[in-house]
């Protein structure tokens, strides 16, 4: 197996965490804007809920790459005569791991925490 195609695949994967950090830092700061203008409640709760989706594809990403690395590196150490489907181990792992995830994951979100602090200093200044 070219392992280091599937660590090159790897790599470009977790740059994407850097655009999902990006629209929520995003998030923040136009949340934040909203409530000092004195926007509309329901507009800044709409930011909370495009935070939680942030949230939501964040864990989703760390998740993917959590079953990506743990499959290939279970397949390197056992060396298998006959390379086994990567793609259907990995979705096997994902699934294990997908199935621990619950709402309260997203709310524990380092993030989406520092969001909710955020508003709610700015909301007791304005």
């Amino acid at each position: 197996i070219p392992f280091n195609i599937i660590d090159t695949a790897l790599s470009s994967l977790k740059n994407s965490q850097s655009f999902i950090s990006s629209g929520m830092d995003i998030a923040t700061k136009t949340a934040l804007d909203l409530v000092e203008s004195f926007n509309d409640e329901e507009d800044v709760n709409s930011m909370e809920k495009v935070m939680l989706e942030f949230a939501a594809m964040d864990r989703d990403l760390n998740n993917y790459i959590r079953a990506f690395e743990e499959t290939v590196n279970q397949v390197k150490r056992e060396k298998p005569e006959i390379i086994p489907d990567l793609e259907e181990l990995v979705q096997e792992k994902l699934t294990a791991i997908e199935s621990n995830n619950s709402d309260s994951d997203l709310k524990s979100n380092e993030k989406y925490v520092y969001f909710m602090d955020q508003l709610k200093e700015m909301k007791k200044q304005c």
